[in-house]
């Protein structure tokens, strides 16, 4: 019965290997002639396939050890340096929520052992909250904190810790004209910060140097990532990836290098919504 069993998986395991391997060919041929992007240059992606895109088909941060990622229910935790997830979550959104309507994990944030999640239900969006997981075991740790509507009209895709001002920053889906600011013990909103000019569609956004990234996934296919001044509210574009237009853009981290230098990594949905890219970039000289 042992060997039968063992032969078994090992037929398995080989045979999910195979489709895996093919499934990289075809996402692979499907992104071949993308654009180099402006501003900034690929140092690496990890292609997700099979089982492990639907853990990584929403949001992404980083503790400077390890990556976590949000599927539209799931939570995963990989190896920084790998991207291999080794620890997930199905049905990460807790049943007292998921009562309420609660249906989307969107985009991450991680400080001090927490990962803090952008939650919606739909589709009207109605309502949306940040909840909080431990980072060790991705577990819920029984709060969560309801958003105001009237600032969150059309769901939170995404939210960003600022360790160094203790807030928390969340904005509109579409032409966010504004910041909103909320503090990071309460989650009450302290002020709302005017934007230089609207940032369409933000999937994505983390805080390094001082500064709040923006992965945004414009219907163009140019996919910015902006960089906003969280005092004045200044936007100004921090590099174009041209993916395509029939690549969704999803969330984004920040870490940095041996040398102190930004590594931006990025979440990407394929053009067959069957894959899903963590690419990182850095800066152009």
């Amino acid at each position: 019965m042992t060997a039968t069993f063992g032969t078994i998986y090992v037929i398995f395991k080989k045979c999910v290997a195979l489709i895996s391997a093919i499934m990289m060919l075809v996402v692979g041929a499907d992104e071949k002639d993308t654009p180099a992007p402006v501003g900034a240059e690929v140092i690496s992606k990890t292609t997700y396939v099979l089982y492990d895109q639907h853990m990584t088909s929403q949001g992404v941060t980083n503790d400077g050890e390890y990556f976590y990622f949000s599927g539209k229910k799931n939570l995963g935790k990989a190896d920084i340096e790998t991207g291999e997830i080794f620890l997930i979550t199905t049905n990460a959104i807790p049943d007292e929520l998921e009562d309420m309507g609660y249906d989307h994990i969107g985009g991450l944030s991680c400080h001090d052992g927490i990962v803090y999640a952008a939650v919606e239900d739909g589709p009207d969006y109605e309502r949306s909250c940040i909840v909080l997981y431990d980072a060790e075991t991705l577990k819920y740790t029984g709060k969560y904190y309801p958003l105001p509507y009237e600032l969150h009209t059309e769901g939170v895709p995404w939210c960003a810790v600022d360790a160094e001002k203790n807030y928390i920053y969340t904005a509109e889906w579409t032409n966010a004209t504004v910041l909103n600011v909320f503090d990071l013990d309460t989650l009450e909103l302290v002020k709302t910060t005017p934007l230089s000019q609207p940032v369409d569609r933000v999937q994505g956004a983390e805080m390094f140097g001082g500064k709040l990234y923006m992965s945004c996934d414009e219907l163009d296919g140019n996919k910015h990532v902006y960089c906003v001044d969280v005092e004045s509210g200044d936007v100004q574009a921090a590099f174009t990836r041209n993916v395509g237009a029939e690549i969704e853009a999803e969330g984004m981290t920040v870490y940095a290098d041996e040398n102190g230098e930004p590594v931006f990594c990025v979440l990407d949905r394929g053009a067959r919504r069957q894959s899903c890219n963590l690419t990182r970039y850095t800066l152009a000289d």
